[in-house]
């Protein structure tokens, strides 16, 4: 259930001397696009989800170039450094947002993110260790990085219902999820681009770094005050985690804990689908790392095209976007099973790349049918997740009471960051088995059964799992 006081929170649908109810039968037609609120959050998660894979990437391929030197590689020390605050804080960051304004949280959160990206440059500045010595310091960074958006998420997103209510909730979550993920995209691409044009100076990207985590600072003052949901609120123990109030919910509102699995679910295939994509590209079809790294963005891009389709397609009618769950996950196990048919060489493969330093023109159009059919299963596989993932989301902010949202989604963050934990091993595990079936049969590939799994345990979620429908008396259009 949304807020029951969220509307009278607005100032678009609440002034002296009108009720709520009122105002809002006043303005059906205010807009999303017209509310500095709404472009204060919008600007702020975008810079701060660009910012973490920015910073993530440059990273990273500092590992991989100390790796081609001789050095160890890194980068699963990176990964696991930057998503293991997410498991341990998330529940923390739950009770804060609960604890206090979230408003207050996320325009700390960006502060903190200043002085994060701030280290960074320190660590990179003239007399400081160098080589592998400097990389272990930017890898403590980078899981500061993490420790500061494990706490920033639950704000962020336990925030929304107390801005927007009704059916404007569900445009404000696709907005949001869109670009969140163009964010993502447009930040590891980013880094790259940032390295190649200023010669390879890390120190130099961490300014931009730092640069933009003080816009993101600036556009989280234009968000809306908000009233704290539970000022007597005390830390325990269990908030590190999943609290126990949590546990009685779940058991209260068995549906909730449900979406919770499901969520779970989504990001156990989101963690699985992209580095099987890399493999697939480069260790079975042989192509460039820009080819490869086309495909794998197509499905970044499909995602944010599915978000909004989510968001902005379902802002009447249908508001609660029960069917679009259905709908999404179906054309979830579709394109998996589409991917693995493309992927198993019984229809052909692409072309592999005589020409490693192909530039992203020539590599986007220098493509042949196979290739093209794979960027489009797999934007195809982006849609549906997006389709699929933005109803749900709205579900857990508007389904607990107000004053336990924020460690909802705190418990929500623990648990599908538990599932991209559990992917990893899921990746391990299936190259053994993969390996171990080519051996057997005279070096046939058998990757193509990574993403047949996934289908499999994806059916029984198309199958089997409804969204519940949101309360009627919260379809209402305000902003």
């Amino acid at each position: 259930m949304s807020d029951p006081e969220s509307s009278s929170r607005s100032p678009y649908v609440h002034s002296a001397g009108q009720s709520p109810a009122a105002v809002a039968t006043e303005t059906p037609n205010a807009k999303l696009s017209a509310s500095p609120v709404f472009a204060g959050v919008i600007s702020t998660q975008f810079w701060g989800a660009f910012n973490d894979n920015f910073f993530k990437q440059m990273v990273l391929l500092k590992c991989v170039e100390l790796a081609a030197g001789g050095s160890s590689d890194l980068q699963g020390l990176a990964l696991a450094a930057f998503a293991l605050p997410f498991v341990l804080l998330s529940g923390t960051g739950g009770y804060v947002s609960d604890r206090f304004s979230k408003r207050t949280v996320i325009v700390w959160c960006k502060v903190a993110e200043v002085f994060v990206m701030g280290a960074a440059l320190l660590v990179l500045l003239p007399g400081m260790p160098t080589g592998s010595n400097q990389l272990y310091l930017l890898i403590l960074v980078l899981a500061l990085m993490g420790a500061q958006s494990a706490i920033f998420g639950p704000s962020k997103y336990g925030i929304l219902p107390e801005l927007f209510a009704g059916r404007s909730l569900l445009p404000a979550n696709g907005a949001i999820q869109m670009t969140t993920f163009l964010a993502i995209i447009f930040g590891m691409a980013g880094a790259g681009i940032a390295l190649d044009s200023l010669d390879n100076s890390l120190w130099m990207c961490s300014a931009i770094a730092v640069g933009i985590a003080v816009i993101g600072t600036f556009t989280a003052l234009l968000i809306r005050k908000t009233p704290v949901a539970e000022p007597d609120l005390r830390l325990k123990l269990s908030n590190a985690f999943i609290p126990g109030e949590i546990w009685v919910l779940l058991r209260q509102q068995p549906k909730l804990g449900t979406a919770l699995l499901v969520m779970m679910m989504f990001w156990f295939v989101g963690g699985v689908a992209q580095p099987a994509v890399n493999t697939l590209g480069g260790s079975v079809l042989m192509l460039s790392k820009t080819r490869t790294s086309l495909m794998a963005a197509s499905i970044g891009v499909g995602i944010a095209l599915g978000c909004a389709v989510a968001g902005f397609a379902n802002k009447s009618g249908n508001a609660d976007g029960s069917r679009w769950t259905t709908r999404g996950s179906w054309m979830i196990v579709l394109s998996l099973l589409f991917i693995a048919l493309l992927s198993s060489g019984l229809v052909g493969r692409p072309t592999p790349s005589a020409d490693q330093l192909h530039g992203i023109v020539k590599s986007l159009l220098d493509a042949d049918a196979i290739e093209w059919l794979l960027r489009f299963s797999m934007l195809c596989l982006g849609v549906s997740a997006g389709i699929f993932v933005v109803p749900v989301q709205v579900y857990i902010q508007e389904a607990p009471p107000a004053d336990q949202k924020g460690r909802l989604i705190g418990a929500m963050n623990v648990i599908t960051w538990v599932g991209i934990l559990l992917s990893a091993g899921f990746i391990f595990m299936m190259g053994m088995i993969t390996s171990t079936l080519s051996e057997m049969d005279g070096g046939t590939d058998y990757h193509f059964l990574v993403f047949v799994v996934l289908a499999v345990m994806m059916a029984p979620v198309a199958r089997c799992y409804r969204l519940p429908a949101r309360p009627t008396t919260d379809l209402k259009s305000e902003i």
